[in-house]
């Protein structure tokens, strides 16, 4: 559902135009790997530029002479091109020679390993841990378009369950500041939201992040209001 849940996303953050939108559903197997192939040349449909992971954050940008600066676009507090340090520090021979790695050129996705042992559909494994009585939560931030909180949905209606929490936003801090929303279900499966974060929530949200894990730990809901 993934597919379906980033498709449906671009079209509802006005990042694809309807018409695209209404060709992509029309046109493409979204439940599919290859679909993005089919929408690379669509017109209205092009996303350049923008950072999937947090289509609100500052893009990594190429200086003239090769330096990369963040744009100036919606600063985060944390360093949008930190993966191109870690790019370089990878591929310093030093670096690998200390590692005892040999010499290859390391990149953080590489076609030498696919994807496709990958299950098509997490629901299968997701209704699996429910039965075991096993702690299931599902979380995602709200500005990323790759694994949307719509895909995340989408994902937890084909599991069936019924709302045990209905859906409220729960509590980041002693400000009362709305951390996200979570809603509950029957097996114990809990679906939260991070507000203002995008895939890597942590990075994003450190602090709301924080709240949602130790939550998690403590077998409760996120606080619906002051707990301080």
């Amino acid at each position: 559902m993934n597919a379906k849940g980033e498709v449906d996303y671009l079209w509802s953050h006005g990042m694809i135009s309807d018409e695209a939108w209404a060709s992509i559903t029309k046109q493409c197997s979204l439940d599919q790997r290859g679909y993005k192939n089919c929408i690379a040349d669509m017109p209205g449909a092009d996303q350049s530029n923008i950072d999937p992971y947090d289509i609100y954050a500052s893009v990594c940008l190429e200086g003239p002479t090769e330096t990369q600066y963040p744009s100036r676009y919606a600063p985060r507090s944390y360093d949008i091109c930190s993966d191109r340090y870690v790019y370089a520090y990878l591929n310093d021979p030093r670096v690998q020679k200390a590692l005892h790695a040999r010499p290859t050129e390391w990149t953080h996705c590489t076609s030498e390993i696919t994807w496709m042992d990958a299950p098509v559909s997490m629901v299968p494994t997701l209704k699996w841990l429910i039965e075991q009585h096993l702690p299931v939560w599902l979380y995602s931030g709200d500005l990323e378009s790759v694994c949307p909180f719509i895909a995340t949905r989408y994902t937890i209606k084909d599991l069936g369950l019924n709302v045990t929490e209905p859906w409220r936003p729960w509590i980041v801090n002693e400000l009362d500041e709305v951390g996200g929303h979570v809603q509950g279900y029957t097996g114990g499966l809990v679906f939260a939201t991070v507000r203002a974060a995008g895939h890597a929530v942590p990075s994003h949200q450190p602090e709301a992040a924080l709240v949602l894990v130790s939550s998690f730990l403590n077998g409760t809901l996120p606080p619906s209001d002051r707990w301080w």
